[in-house]
């Protein structure tokens, strides 16, 4: 059983897929929620990201950033540049979002790290008001509180 709990949303008109996760990040349990993620018939390669660490317990290795890699790069070939946003809290996770950004292997994508919301957002250049955007962090953080429909 996987310790960690994930969440996301696609925001389509925005080329925006939003994750959030806690608990504990080992690199089956991401591959296996990357791989639900790509099956949602709104998923699209070209999409931009902002994936939200700040509550997770990193237990990944830089082999298993490695092994990710290949994963992504052999099954997530994308026609257009995409930004990828990692908000992260803690010394730990700052470290691991580093070494993931550095280990990039796709020249179409381009990673940036970020400690706040709202300067990801902006670096995303999205158009979604931070209003919105803010109660779509919310409720990705709370799925059972939120009326918005989550994708598991």
């Amino acid at each position: 059983m996987s310790l960690l709990n994930s969440n996301y949303i696609i925001l389509k008109e925005h080329h925006l897929l939003i994750e959030h996760h806690s608990g504990s990040l080992d690199l089956n349990s991401y591959i296996n929620f990357v791989t639900r993620t790509s099956n949602d018939p709104l998923f699209s390669t070209n999409m931009n990201y902002y994936i939200d660490l700040s509550n997770v317990d990193i237990t990944s290795s830089l082999d298993d950033i490695y092994k990710y890699n290949h994963f992504t790069d052999t099954n997530f070939k994308s026609e257009r540049k995409r930004k990828v946003a990692l908000v992260t809290k803690t010394p730990k996770q700052m470290v691991f979002a580093t070494l993931f950004k550095n280990s990039n292997t796709q020249k179409l994508k381009e990673i940036e790290i970020f400690s706040t919301a709202t300067a990801a957002i902006d670096w995303l250049n999205s158009n979604l008001i931070k209003i919105e955007f803010l109660d779509i962090l919310i409720a990705l953080k709370n799925p059972e509180q939120q009326k918005i429909q989550i994708k598991p």
